[in-house]
């Protein structure tokens, strides 16, 4: 096992899924060679970016055939969650602290967003399935940005 394996199963460990964090390292070629938090950081960290911004424009066109106040809700926090995964990337350097905050931030949003779905009842999977993923995302940017701190 290579130094940066070891680093990103360390990571994984610590997260809500083991097993989702290690698929979610795999899909970046990236993560393999990453020596330090640091490098891990950045990946771990544009993985969500470009997630969140396809799961806003999901919402956004699900809006225009289904314009109810939760998915309307959705799309507001998933500007929250774009803006809080880019801002915290940006952090990296500057700012861990301000960096593991800004991530956490994104997953509550996303969680805001899930509620806004049940407390009206509305039921759409495809936006639960990407809050779940945001979430994810969150605790694995929380766990890394902690490491920076």
């Amino acid at each position: 096992m290579n130094a940066s394996t070891q680093l990103v199963e360390t990571v994984c460990k610590k997260t809500i899924s083991n097993s989702e964090c290690l698929k979610a390292f795999d899909s970046d070629p990236r993560s393999c060679s990453a020596s330090n938090y640091k490098e891990l950081a950045i990946v771990a960290l544009e993985l969500p970016i470009a997630n969140a911004k396809d799961s806003q424009n999901f919402i956004n066109k699900l809006l225009k055939s289904d314009p109810r106040k939760p998915i309307k809700l959705c799309s507001y926090f998933y500007e929250g969650v774009v803006g809080s995964f880019n801002s915290a990337k940006t952090e990296i350097d500057e700012d861990p602290l301000t960096a593991n905050y800004d991530v956490k931030i994104a997953g509550d949003d996303a969680g805001y967003c899930e509620t806004a779905l049940s407390s009206e009842g509305v039921k759409v999977s495809k936006i639960s399935t990407r809050n779940h993923v945001v979430d994810l995302y969150s605790s694995i940017g929380d766990v890394i940005t902690d490491q920076l701190a």
